[in-house]
């Protein structure tokens, strides 16, 4: 008997992990997160806590091992920091397990099911508000291949999104844990399959509707040169910026309305700006589209990770400075000023890079009516799908559409559905490019006007669990009064 309990305990903890690992990460499976977390959850009240938890936290862990290669050799976090980047999430996970495990043991399956996503949500918002690095490891991201789910994400933010992947597992879990009596399992499962199913008939419904639309054709062009460019010389870095500018031309079809280029492309001198300037003052009057060109101005009161537009009539139209750098790399100092240009097609938009990890500054750009966002950025290779991904659930969020063009990463255009219109990758040494032509409407979402409601509401409900599980007497403390 000891022996098929112990079988049962891994065979849980081993289901988890592989579900885990596979829904998880940099290219995850969408479906596979929504059945990680059940069987260590349907488990776990028949389990002791200490044993429910270290089951939960180990076999979240083993599943977060799909990231190692990218922590420790991609972006090369010190040794400290990757402890961290895979215990927290394992402990939190350990902690969210044993949350709902004491109320199923209370015979509460409807507040079982509703305490793993609140649990879930608030930790992830709360981190968010209070990190550098802002949404980044949010589990909303691993469904970004899933169009109907991630539609909700334009009513709640991407909070909504884990949510529904935690109540589907937590409620099934419960279900399948023995607790309750008969009618709060046939109730549960109505509710939650209620929910589940809303979430998909309004993801259908928003992917089939088409509000009024203009269509903006846009060229998006990079080339992966060596970080020894980038580090080098004035002159190597204008000479790339030379090769840039000839090949646009070249590139661009006729009645492209806008040219992205990535982040980064050189390190210019205040002196030597002008020149940029003029060369790209003229190559966008010669390819008659604006241009984004992604440089580090250096300037006497400092230096700045910017974004620069040119019109198609030859006129430098804005300057966009990042406002979210990459702390401990970027030593650039932070723009704090949107920047958003009135077009016959409606309103453009300038962010870069990491700044689209940041539902808040995206917002920003939606309320003040931006339908089309233009990115510059540079990823880190491995990191190019989901770090995209994260760009377009802005779009989602937002109603506005999107074209990033990444060094070291994709080229990607994606409307405001979060649909893929266009995409390909970089290459090391050579120019590539994609032109596609994106719809741009007028659409402002819920989430936009209202920001953050949902995550505020997690939090509210979850303090308010972690009361009654403090307050309330246990089901066994009832029976002992009784007796």
């Amino acid at each position: 008997m000891r022996s098929r309990r112990s079988f049962l305990i891994a065979a849980a903890g081993f289901v988890s992990a592989a579900f885990a690992y596979f829904g998880t990460g940099l290219h995850p499976i969408w479906w596979a997160l929504w059945l990680a977390p059940i069987p260590v959850l349907a488990i776990s009240p028949g389990l002791r806590g200490s044993t429910a938890f270290l089951l939960a936290a180990f076999a979240w862990l083993i599943g977060e091992m799909n990231q190692w290669n990218y922590v420790r050799h991609a972006i090369e976090l010190p040794p400290q920091i990757t402890v961290l980047y895979f215990v927290v999430p394992a402990v939190v996970f350990g902690l969210g397990v044993l949350f709902v495990r004491n109320l199923l043991r209370r015979g509460s399956l409807f507040l079982a099911s509703l305490a793993l996503p609140v649990y879930w949500v608030a930790y992830e918002y709360l981190t968010a508000i209070t990190s550098p690095h802002s949404t980044w490891g949010s589990l909303a991201y691993t469904q970004m291949n899933c169009l109907p789910v991630i539609q909700i994400a334009a009513i709640t933010g991407l909070w909504g999104i884990s949510f529904i992947v935690f109540v589907f597992a937590a409620g099934v879990a419960a279900l399948l844990s023995g607790a309750g009596g008969p009618w709060q399992r046939r109730v549960l499962a109505v509710a939650v399959g209620f929910v589940v199913c809303a979430v998909f008939v309004f993801g259908k419904w928003r992917l089939q509707s088409n509000p009024p639309a203009q269509t903006v054709a846009v060229t998006l062009i990079a080339k992966d040169v060596p970080m020894s460019v980038y580090l080098g010389s004035e002159e190597q870095a204008l000479k790339l910026l030379g090769e840039y500018a000839a090949e646009i031309p070249r590139m661009t079809p006729a009645g492209t309305q806008a040219v992205v280029l990535p982040e980064k492309i050189g390190r210019i001198s205040e002196t030597a700006l002008a020149a940029v300037d003029a060369l790209y003052s003229s190559t966008a009057a010669e390819a008659r589209a604006a241009i984004v060109l992604g440089l580090v101005r250096k300037t006497p009161s400092g230096t700045f990770n910017s974004s620069r537009l040119y019109s198609a009539d030859g006129k430098l139209e804005a300057n966009y400075d990042k406002h979210h750098l990459i702390p401990g790399v970027e030593r650039e100092k932070p723009g704090d000023k949107p920047v958003v240009l009135d077009e016959p097609s409606g309103r453009w938009g300038l962010q870069i890079c990491k700044d689209m990890d940041f539902p808040k500054l995206s917002r920003e750009y939606a309320t003040e009516g931006a339908n089309l966002l233009l990115v510059p950025a540079w990823d880190f290779n491995l990191d190019r799908w989901l770090h995209a991904r994260m760009a377009v659930l802005r779009a989602v969020e937002n109603g506005f559409a999107l074209a990033r063009s990444a060094r070291n990463g994709l080229l990607t255009l994606s409307d405001n559905r979060g649909r893929i219109l266009a995409e390909i990758g970089t290459e090391p040494d050579q120019f590539v490019s994609i032109t596609g032509k994106v719809n741009v409407s007028r659409e402002q979402t819920f989430y936009a006007r209202t920001g953050d409601w949902f995550a505020w509401l997690c939090v509210a409900l979850l303090v308010s669990l972690l009361a009654f599980q403090l307050l309330a007497p246990s089901q066994a403390e009832e029976n002992n009064t009784r007796v």
